[in-house]
């Protein structure tokens, strides 16, 4: 090694006659001064590196040995010790040259010095015989090493003959006599060691003879081992030479009952400290090494054996049984009764016996985890200590009777050994890391699992009553370790024990399934790869589990629910993990496998919960086809999911939890296991696929919409459904998923636009509004409004600080909004005595929504609340179709069928059975109340629709801002599509019903400023851009709203009497608006309504065409499901079905095995517009047309008509009403139009403003250009049922053309009828004005008629005012 001299310098050893000599011994007086003169040299470490650094510089060459010897010859004359030091400092050296081969060469200069300073007498008693040879002092070496051994074996092996003869028997008898006493108190082992020492002196005993005897003393009497291991304490002898005793003494047994006594000996001597664990252990056997390779062989041969039972095996099986057993056999271990060569296991055993865990951890840690418990002696061993170290805390809180074997266990009589628990944090810091030990091995041992967890059972309840904390619980934590390694390893273990299982379940339920679940995936995905005992038992169990599974029929659900049962008792993870992954490959093992769990245990559905979520959590693709479907495993997965979590208490807060962090990771497919879970166990479904029937039922009480209006009962779904509120208040997911999904539906279209497809884009925003009005509808069930409105955001709070739209922040707050509505009303009520019921619903309206109008009023442009009033705006969102109308309908059906129900159970059969009996009693009672409620619940609606209608006929009057000598804006109307109707029309299919409900309301009430020519007109006129932006269920909605309206519509144009008694004198039909009284002439008369119709019918055909004939798969699927939708009230018209067939049959010709689902779609509609064209009007039928030989009068100055046609009058323009049908096809069979002829004819209708108004007779509806004005076809139509008195033809069908009076009073009026016809349904003229001018002046001022005030009217308006 190399030398670095810290005390010297090499300079110093270079100059050592000038002044290197002097420094050195100055440095050696130095050292031997600054100490206290009466230390011991061998302890003075400066002076051993001045003397080692002199005697390597001599070694190195840099000084010789004359010049190194006077200094050794000073320091020795100083000390008397120092001859020693320097002795022991050459030896040093000495080994250090021996050792390494570089200073191999040096050694002869050491040998030199040596020589020179003559200190043969120390060489002797501490040089080796190789170094004494070369010294010189040893002449023959060889000689000198044979007479060595003979010294020492006459020393140490030789019998001396004589001794025998000198030592007396009696001494010994007398020691045994001593050593064997009956020990009382004044017997110590002072005392003893006395007597001992005197015996030795006495008669002359060999002190070895002396200590094997205490040792056998000590063997005999294991009790008394402090007394024994205190006198050996005190006795004079080496370690070394005990331990060569005790190997002697156990060469001499021959059995392990022999054995037994010498290594309880051995272990107290150990942990007394007389003995060095590494002094025994050191001649122990087998090596270390030996064991190790045998653990590995252990878990190689496992390894290869799960391997061979995924291998299709050619082999004969009765040679591979064989195989088995033989291999079995060689891993049994030893047997008691048999003497083994590993005394390292039986030395273990003895450590345990006496308490000392200390020495055993020790001996533990050098071998792999839990490999010294798989031996079954050290296990029972270990489970011995902790049943005597854990019985004090078990019996505190568990105590059985004397006759049930409960007596205590007695402790261990040693001061050395571990401490019994009396307290829980005794049982953590002392019990917990032996139990740990143990690992799958302690399923040796049940009674110990259950005394552990029954005393964690009641310490961990006690916690979560007293709510301590338990990030400072010690064993909440400790007590996790412990069944991480030992107790559900052990549990795996174990032969089907399902009390283990449960009383594991009854502790384990303490911890949050966070935990439990942690618990869970180390357990199947580690534990049991890791140990060769779980590696062989899992392979077995997958084995029996392919087994059971492929057997799973509706047929066997009995018998192999009692082997998936027996299967998963102790192994839970293993087997239900393949039981999900075999459903996500075969739906139909869905049914019978839910069947099948029925015996499971409390902690196999606990870790059924676990595999599901753990399943979910795998990065497996959720979307096929390249996004365009959801993959069949998670369908599968979702299915099972609903089914298993209704049926079986099951944690629910796992995956309710993974559904939120996925939507906070803007991931939405996983919402599917959510609609499962909620129909199945809330028994809440989607209103997309009811029926009619239900749909109208939906819309009435509590009682109606659960016995009409869903598939199952709530007797079904009761308990479930209980559980699932439990769930969600508890861990507090209700709202916070409710608002998680509300937010993805508002982002998912943004965050989707990359997406390739976007019919993936339109399924997700589906499946995300369907999820969300599922689950606020199941939320606003199960839970109170008032716990609701305590968790849920306000209004304000929803639209700024959770950015949610408007539609689904009124979709949440609409029950609370209500319920407090309801509870303000029944307190005025009680309150107050007045009869007026009306009157108070309405002042607690008004309480309720007057802070809610004004809340919501920053979050919109201010603009809007100048069209409409912040009321209205509030009063269309909180209200619902309960509230505008009574299902009498669904009503009365459900009270017939209760009352033939009521009929059959009343027919006694004969010999009817008492118990029959007494079911059909119960049965007809339970259904006669029903029909009871039923009843009364349409009372109650029916007043509730009665107070709800006579708060809006009073709420109407401000709705819309009046305005003075204008027209209503177009604005208002767009306003209210855009920010009330379209929002909620497809929101569901409730909500389409109810807007088309609304809009037919506020028509009723005569809302004033409110035009429904207008809205209807807006509506209809171009739906094309709506339907491209609908999604697929948006679309069936939009269907849903655009039926409605229609309905109302049509049921207007049916019959004359309808349209006079609903619509004639109506507000929503003036086509002329005045600030005084208004005409008869100023409203839309019967045939005018028609003729709109027409136009409307024409324009919805064009639009839904357009989108049939873009080739874009979104815009065909959405028109077909609109036309679907409304094909009772849509197309009317032959000409119309024709053309709209037309595309149809196209669309089925290109999609044919290209896109089959519009195939499909398109093939349907067919034929069910086919099966109703018989039932289609005529155009002349559904409006009057002119006749063919009316001629139309001719364009002034020569310019062309509005419409287009040529001014010449050509042949085929006089054929344009008589060949109406054929244009009509025509005209939308080229709907593709250039665009400068449109621009023209709009330019041309401008300039020949005032010429066109001169004309009698135009063309009506579907000729005119679709982008002039709406009000062409009124004003036409107007014209060609307007006789010369000025009044309308009441006839439908009246085709006489009447004289026309060409008056000039009378063609005036008639031109500013036609132009407030054309400002109702345009809109508001401002926006035209530029296009709208007479003579430069505007057209209000123009139309002085209907803009100038009575004079009157202005006095007493004037003088209202001044009033006010």
């Amino acid at each position: 090694m190399a030398v670095v001299y810290r005390k010297f310098s090499v300079k110093t050893f270079d100059e050592w006659d000038m002044r290197g000599k002097l420094e050195a011994i100055a440095s050696v007086d130095s050292a031997l001064v600054s100490k206290d003169p009466n230390f011991s040299a061998g302890f003075n470490a400066d002076l051993n590196q001045v003397l080692y650094e002199i005697v390597w510089a001599v070694v190195r060459g840099h000084i010789t040995k004359w010049d190194a010897k006077p200094i050794f010859t000073h320091a020795m004359a100083l000390h008397p010790d120092m001859c020693s030091q320097v002795v022991e400092v050459l030896a040093m050296v000495e080994l250090e040259t021996t050792t390494h081969e570089t200073f191999a060469r040096m050694r002869e200069n050491l040998i030199g010095l040596m020589q020179a300073l003559g200190l043969e007498r120390m060489y002797r008693e501490r040089l080796e015989l190789e170094t004494l040879s070369d010294v010189g002092i040893v002449k023959n070496k060889k000689l000198f090493h044979t007479k060595q051994i003979k010294v020492r074996t006459k020393m140490f092996y030789k019998q001396q003959k004589f001794n025998l003869l000198r030592e007396e028997c009696e001494g010994y008898a007398k020691l045994i006599t001593e050593l064997n006493q009956s020990l009382q108190p004044n017997i110590t082992p002072q005392t003893m060691i006395t007597v001992i020492r005197s015996l030795i002196g006495c008669f002359n005993l060999d002190p070895n003879r002396v200590l094997d005897l205490i040792l056998e003393a000590m063997e005999c009497r294991p009790i008394e081992h402090n007394f024994y291991t205190s006198l050996l304490k005190l006795f004079p002898c080496q370690s070394a030479t005990l331990t060569e005793l005790f190997r002697f003494r156990m060469s001499a047994c021959t059995t392990l009952a022999m054995q037994k006594p010498v290594f309880t000996s051995m272990a107290l001597l150990v942990q007394a400290g007389v003995l060095s664990l590494d002094e025994i252990y050191a001649w122990l056997t087998p090596e270390d090494s030996k064991m190790l390779e045998d653990s590995r062989q252990a878990e190689e041969s496992a390894q290869e054996y799960a391997r061979k039972a995924n291998v299709i095996s050619t082999k004969d099986k009765d040679k591979d049984k064989k195989e088995e057993k033989e291999e079995v056999k060689e891993r049994e271990p030893f047997h008691d009764n048999k003497p083994n060569s590993n005394l390292k296991i039986p030395f273990c055993v003895a450590l345990l016996e006496i308490g000392d865990w200390q020495h055993y951890e020790e001996i533990a840690s050098r071998y792999p985890d839990y490999y010294l418990a798989s031996f079954p002696t050290i296990s029972n061993a270990l489970a011995r200590l902790c049943h005597v170290s854990i019985d004090p805390c078990y019996r505190s809180v568990y105590m059985l009777p004397s006759r049930a074997g409960g007596r205590p266990i007695p402790p261990l009589h040693n001061p050395y050994a571990l401490p019994t628990c009396h307290t829980a944090d005794d049982v953590a810091h002392i019990l917990m890391p032996i139990v740990c030990s143990f690992g799958p091995h302690i399923a040796r041992h049940p009674s110990l699992m259950v005394k552990l967890l029954r005393v964690a059972r009641v310490v961990l309840a006690k916690a979560e009553e007293s709510g301590s904390g338990k990030e400072h619980d010690v064993f909440y934590y400790e007590f996790l370790s412990a069944l991480d390694e030992a107790l559900l390893p052990g549990l795996s273990v174990l032969s089907c024990n399902p009390c283990i299982a449960e009383e594991i379940w009854e502790t384990i339920k303490f911890y949050p399934y966070e935990y439990r679940f942690k618990l869970y995936g180390k357990w199947k995905n580690e534990t049991m790869s890791a140990h060769p005992v779980l590696v062989r038992i899992r392979t077995d169990l997958l084995k029996k589990a392919k087994y059971v599974m492929m057997r799973v029929t509706k047929e066997t659900i009995k018998p192999i629910s009692r082997s998936i049962a027996k299967l998963t008792h102790n192994c839970p993870a293993t087997i239900l993990d393949y039981v999900v992954k075999q459903i996500q490959l075969y739906d139909n093992l869905i049914s019978p496998v839910v069947d099948s769990l029925k015996y499971l245990t409390s902690l196999s559905f606990d870790v059924l919960a676990f595999c599901i979520v753990e399943t979910l959590t795998t990065n497996k693709e959720r979307l096929i086809n390249a996004g365009m479907a959801v993959s069949p495993w998670l369908n599968s997965l979702s299915t099972f999911c609903g089914a298993v979590y209704k049926k079986y208490p099951i944690e629910l807060c796992g995956v309710l939890q993974f559904i939120a962090n996925q939507l906070k990771a803007e991931r939405s497919v996983d919402l599917l296991i959510l609609q499962e879970i909620l129909q199945k166990m809330g028994g809440t479904d989607t209103s997309e696929g009811l029926t009619s029937e239900q749909i109208e039922a939906m819309s009435g009480g509590e009682v109606l919409r659960r016995e009409a209006g869903t598939y199952q009962q709530e007797r079904n779904t009761k308990r479930s459904s209980q559980r699932l509120k439990e769930v969600l208040l508890q861990n507090n997911l209700a709202i916070p998923l409710l608002l998680l999904i509300a937010q993805q539906r508002s982002c998912i279209v943004y965050n989707q636009t990359e997406s390739p497809h976007l019919k993936l884009v339109g399924k997700l925003y589906d499946q995300c509004q369907e999820t969300l009005a599922q689950f606020g509808a199941y939320l606003f069930q199960v839970i109170s409004l008032e716990e609701v409105s305590e968790r849920l955001p306000s209004i304000g709070s929803l639209l700024s600080e959770c950015h949610i739209n408007s539609d689904v922040a009124f979709f949440l707050a609409r029950p609370t909004v209500s319920a407090k509505i309801l509870a303000r009303f029944d307190e005025l009520r009680r309150s107050n005595r007045s009869d007026d019921r009306k009157q108070l619903y309405i002042d607690a309206s008004t309480e309720v929504l007057t802070p809610l109008a004004e809340e919501i009023r920053p979050h919109f442009p201010s603009k809007l609340w100048e069209e409409m009033h912040p009321s209205f705006f509030v009063t269309f969102w909180t209200l619902n179709l309960s509230d505008l109308e009574v299902p009498t309908g669904s009503y009365k059906r459900e009270v017939a069928r209760f009352n033939d129900n009521i009929t059959q159970l009343q027919k006694v059969p004969k010999d009817e059975p008492a118990a029959l009996a007494t079911k059909r009693k119960k049965e007809l009672e339970r259904i006669m109340s029903l029909r009871d409620k039923l009843l009364e619940e349409e009372n109650r609606q029916q007043e509730h629709v009665d107070r709800v209608i006579g708060r809006l006929t009073q709420e109407k009057e401000r709705w819309f801002t009046q305005r003075v000598a204008c027209l209503p804006k177009n604005d208002t109307v767009t306003a209210f599509l855009q920010l009330c109707l379209f929002p909620r029309c497809t929101f569901t299919t409730l909500d389409a019903l109810y807007c088309a409900r609304f809009v037919k309301m506020m028509h009723e009430l005569k809302t004033p400023n409110f035009s429904t020519l207008i809205f209807c007109d807006r509506m209809f006129c171009d739906i094309t851009y709506t339907v491209a932006s609908c999604t697929e269920q948006e679309a069936h909605r939009y269907g849903q709203f655009l039926h409605g309206t229609l309905q109302m519509v049509m049921h207007w144009h049916s019959s004359s009497d309808n349209y006079e008694r609903e619509c004639a004198k109506f507000p929503g039909f003036v086509t002329r608006f005045r600030v005084s009284k208004m005409e008869s002439n100023d409203y839309v008369d019967y045939e005018n309504y028609r003729h709109v119709v027409h136009k409307w019918h024409f324009k919805i055909t064009k639009a839904l065409v357009t989108c049939l004939e873009s080739g874009d798969y979104i815009q065909i699927r959405n028109a077909i499901l609109v036309l679907q939708s409304i094909l009772t009230c849509f197309p009317a018209i032959v000409n119309l079905a024709n053309v709209i067939d037309k595309r149809i049959e196209k669309v089925k010709k290109d999609e044919k095995n290209n896109r089959n689902d519009l195939y499909v779609l398109a093939n349907s509609y067919s034929g069910r517009l086919r099966a109703k064209k018989s039932k289609l009007l005529q155009e002349k039928d559904f409006h009057q047309v002119r006749k063919p030989d009316e001629k139309r009068p001719p364009q002034q100055g020569g310019e062309p008509a509005t419409n287009g046609v040529d001014p010449k009058g050509s042949e085929e323009d006089k054929k344009v009403d008589h060949n109406s049908s054929t244009n009509d096809s025509s005209k939308l069979d080229n709907n593709t139009n250039d665009q400068n002829d449109a621009d023209s004819r709009r330019k041309d209708a401008k300039r020949n403003k005032t010429d066109a108004d001169d004309d009698d007779v135009k063309e009506v509806g579907p000729d005119s250009d679709e982008s002039t004005n709406d009000s062409d076809s009124l004003r036409k139509s107007k014209r060609q049922k307007t006789d010369g008195s000025g009044k309308n033809n009441d006839d439908p069908h009246a085709r006489v053309k009447q004289p026309q009076d060409d008056s000039p009073n009378k063609r005036k009026k008639e031109r500013k009828r036609e132009r407030s016809v054309d400002e109702a349904v345009d809109g508001d003229p401002k926006r035209q004005r530029g296009d709208r001018r007479s003579n430069g002046r505007p057209i209000e001022q123009v139309d002085a008629e209907v803009v100038e005030l009575d004079r009157d009217d202005k006095k007493r308006s004037s003088r209202r005012r001044k009033e006010t």
